[in-house]
């Protein structure tokens, strides 16, 4: 895999996965329209589900006092990651959008977008506990004409590199291929 993104953050121990779905537009003006859409469709939380083609899982965009807004994501909102697997047993993880960032390489014709996660509790609840170090990043790739949808997982317990905030490694690989190809006949 190429150089990871500078979101990624370090990681020496624990389980990671990396997950990347790729496609190439006919001209690169063609990836630059694209580009901009799957951007959009990161920042577009309540429709995760639909992108995945999730039926069991779906999420919600709250502002960082954990109202629900209808808009797109912006650092320090948080997403609630509801998962209905169970009725009578619904789990719900709140995860914090910790950063986002746009970066352009006019020189090398490439640009990318990347949205960092990590867990974190309710807003408005008890934040004594320590901070987390799992993380996950979703990197968005333009290289000339080349698109890539990047999902980087970071859980530094062992043995937990199956699933991640109740969402197996296959939902969050459909998350991003979704993203990439949403639309696309």
């Amino acid at each position: 895999m190429a150089e990871l993104h500078y979101l990624v953050p370090e990681h020496n121990e624990g389980t990671e996965i990396d997950i990347v779905h790729s496609l190439s537009a006919e001209t690169t003006d063609d990836a630059e329209d694209l580009f901009v859409d799957i951007k959009d469709r990161l920042l577009n939380v309540t429709n995760w589900g639909k992108y995945a083609g999730m039926v069991d899982v779906s999420f919600m965009l709250a502002d960082g006092s954990g109202n629900k807004v209808k808009r797109h994501a912006r650092r320090g909102d948080h997403v609630l990651v509801a998962t209905t697997a169970t009725a009578s047993d619904p789990q719900y993880d709140w995860l914090t959008i910790e950063a986002l960032e746009y970066d352009d390489y006019p020189d090398t014709n490439m640009e990318t977008f990347a949205m960092r996660l990590r867990p974190s509790t309710q807003p408005g609840q008890d934040n004594t506990q320590s901070k987390s170090t799992d993380t996950t990043t979703i990197v968005v790739l333009r290289d000339q004409h080349d698109l890539s949808a990047i999902y980087h997982g970071r859980n530094h317990a062992a043995g937990n590199g199956a699933m991640w905030q109740g969402i197996p490694n296959e939902g969050w690989s459909a998350l991003i291929k979704g993203m990439l190809e949403y639309y696309m006949d």
